[in-house]
């Protein structure tokens, strides 16, 4: 399994954890650690399906990923809301619009973009 791979493996179960542990986790974590790694998760996703792309049009186009999930949270059609409550749309859509989460992308993006880079060092 390549670096990227790996990284996906490891981070998905992470942040299901801060979701399903969270009571035993710190509260920054707890509250925020679920959307910074979900972040970081969608760059290593893209960087694995476009390698080739450079690494911070990579992370551009994670944190405007990000952004465009959390904007269409805003919309609250029966149909969506219904489909976000139904596994395992609720952790892809996310439920309600909040602000904090775009700085967790932006933390969550940085995060990756930096391991990414490292990663990159020791090809």
């Amino acid at each position: 399994m390549g670096t990227r791979a790996r990284l996906i493996a490891l981070n998905v179960p992470a942040g299901l954890a801060t979701r399903t542990y969270g009571r035993s986790l710190p509260a920054l974590v707890a509250e925020y650690g679920g959307d910074v790694l979900s972040a970081s998760c969608i760059l290593f996703g893209l960087r694995f399906v476009w390698p080739k792309l450079a690494l911070w049009r990579i992370a551009m186009l994670a944190y405007l990923v990000c952004i465009a999930i959390e904007t269409s949270q805003l919309y609250q059609a029966p149909w969506i809301v219904h489909l976000r409550h139904t596994p395992p749309f609720g952790i892809l859509l996310g439920y309600g619009f909040l602000w904090s989460d775009w700085v967790c992308y932006a933390v969550g993006v940085a995060i990756g973009y930096a391991i990414g880079v490292v990663a990159d060092q020791t090809r």
